[in-house]
Order: structure tokens, then sequence, then C-alpha cells
């Protein structure tokens, strides 16, 4: 575990160092530590939860450490909404990532004055909020104000996989 931590501790100092981490960088990578954090802080009052209940009904510890790595292995009771927020945490991190890089050099090579027109992803469930905006064009500053994809504004909250396209270059849907 020390080497573990050892080696993450240098992975982001060495990246720090690097002049392509931005204060946005830092500032989205704490929020997902954050996100975990607390997804861990609600897993275990719900594991907690559980080992007193089953204390409760008067099972063994024995009993309940095999009720619990039961549990663990079929991703049920306090498991599953651990895996499941892991997942989106994933999911999520990986897509936003990708998406503030993207956006980050459209800006640079556009400026935050340039058109976007909202894309609609086909192929992953979308909610009407984003249907709305299909094929919509508005400066970048202006979609900041309204609501970014993925940003949780619209029924599709953090699980949007819309994205906005600078200058109209692509078709107003995307096949995913």
């Amino acid at each position: 575990m020390a080497d573990s931590r050892e080696d993450l501790e240098l992975y982001i100092d060495n990246l720090l160092e690097t002049e392509e981490v931005t204060d946005d960088d830092l500032d989205f990578f704490d929020f997902l530590i954050g996100l975990a954090v607390f997804e861990v802080a609600i897993f275990t009052a719900g594991l907690q939860s559980s080992i007193e209940r089953l204390q409760f009904e008067g099972l063994t510890d024995p009993q309940i450490k095999q009720r619990i790595s039961t549990q663990y292995t079929n991703k049920t009771g306090a498991f599953a909404p651990l895996f499941n927020s892991t997942e989106d945490i994933i999911r999520y991190g990986i897509r936003e990532g990708s998406r503030i890089g993207m956006m980050a050099v459209y800006n640079q090579v556009f400026g935050d004055s340039a058109d976007y027109r909202w894309i609609v992803a086909r192929g992953v469930k979308h909610c009407e909020d984003c249907e709305e905006r299909s094929g919509e064009i508005r400066p970048f500053n202006d979609w900041v104000g309204l609501g970014l994809p993925a940003s949780g504004w619209s029924r599709c909250n953090f699980r949007c996989y819309c994205i906005l396209d600078p200058v109209g270059s692509i078709d107003s849907t995307v096949q995913i």
C-alpha cells in the first residue's frame, strides 16, 4: 500500500510539473475525488447498517462475514450502489475529461465567441431536453449559461453524451 501511495504521489508531482495541467484540470480532478469520497461514505454507512441489522437478527460474526462476502461476490446489498457509483464516476471522469480537453482546444483555436452547434448522441439514451436543443447554434459562453452537455442541467443529468460542435462541421446527430 505504501508503494502505491508513493507511486501516486510521484505521478501527481510529475504531472504538476508539466505546463499542460491547468487549474481547471486540477479542479475537475478534485471534484472527481470529492464524488468518490462521498460515495465511499454512503457505502460505509450502508455496510454498517447491514452489519447492525444482521447482528440484531442474531447472526454470529462468521455468519455475518459469510453473508457480506456473498454480497460482495454477487454485487448485492451495500455493494450494489458502490459498484454502480464507481462505474458512473469512472465513465463520467473519462467522458468529461475528454470533453474538457476538447473544449480547451476548441476555445484555443476558435476563441470564446465561436458558435457551437448542439449535437445529440444517437445510439444511447438521450432526453427530451437535449432533443429540443439538437442543431441549435449559440456562442460557447451562451451554452455555459444555459447548460453544457452532461453538466446536470437536463433530464440526462450527468449521463448526457451530447457534444458541442464548433462551426457546425458535423451532422446534428451522431451514432454512438
